[in-house]
């Protein structure tokens, strides 16, 4: 296993650690997925309200515990109607199970009190996830579909060593720091709001420095030879094509903003 795929399920286990904490503090939750993703792992859960950082804290807490007890994790097949069984109280992973092909492997986890589905890997007991940290819990829609529910979504990360898990805080806060959005709003450039996720309002100061900018790419582009059209927000992607603007031509276009 490479030093990558060890961190894998170093996070990965860090992931259940959390789920098993979930589960201590808050029986009623119900669980849905927890992988380990690029710079850490995180765990989707269906809960009344999403936890506040003061919930978070107390999770850090119990997840101490577990790691403290160095519980074994262990892997374990059933057959699908075994494994329905075992997940019944549980929605998220009765469906991830019924959707699973009919001659698949249907594997388990088990660390003390506490079974998931998955298919690993693991490390070999909970005591091997020493630096961890939960960062944050926000909204995240069951399965990406905004047609399903929406879960709190905890995000973590976890490293080998504490000293590459401060590390990685360190450059959490330095990114904080160069924030655009937190940027703008001391600068009065600009803000966003809720109506429209994404899309900034542009203050009077902004408007400033934006027309600067746009005044500076209007004359690069004529000194590159560009005309300049405006077409609608949106349109179909077959208009260009057809059209061919800006493969064949030197044509640059814009759209009201």
């Amino acid at each position: 296993m490479s030093d990558q795929e060890r961190l894998q399920a170093l996070r990965h286990s860090a992931s259940h650690i959390l789920a098993q904490a979930v589960a201590r503090l808050f029986p009623a939750a119900k669980l849905a997925i927890g992988p380990a993703i690029e710079n850490g792992f995180y765990y989707d859960f269906d809960v009344e309200k999403p936890f506040t950082q003061e919930q978070l804290e107390l999770i850090e807490k119990e997840m101490k515990k577990i790691i403290k007890e160095r519980y074994r994790i262990e892997r374990f097949e059933l057959p699908r109607e075994k494994a329905l069984e075992l997940m019944s109280g549980q929605p998220y992973k009765l469906e991830l199970i019924r959707d699973l092909p009919e001659d698949a492997a249907i594997s388990f986890y088990k660390q003390d009190d506490f079974t998931d589905l998955c298919a690993g890997p693991h490390v070999d007991h909970t005591g091997r996830v020493k630096a961890y940290k939960l960062l944050s819990a926000t909204g995240a829609y069951w399965r990406g579909d905004s047609g399903n529910k929406m879960l709190c979504r905890v995000y973590g990360t976890a490293y080998e060593t504490r000293e590459e898990l401060e590390e990685h805080l360190r450059r959490l806060e330095e990114a904080k720091k160069r924030d655009h959005r937190r940027i703008g709003r001391e600068l009065d450039l600009f803000d966003l709001y809720e109506e429209g996720p994404g899309f900034p309002v542009f203050l009077p100061k902004g408007m400033v420095l934006r027309g600067l900018l746009e005044r500076f790419w209007e004359e690069k582009h004529r000194q590159a030879g560009y005309e300049e059209i405006k077409t609608p927000i949106i349109l179909s992607e077959e208009l260009w094509h057809r059209s061919g603007i800006g493969t064949t031509t030197k044509t640059t276009c814009t759209s009201p903003a």
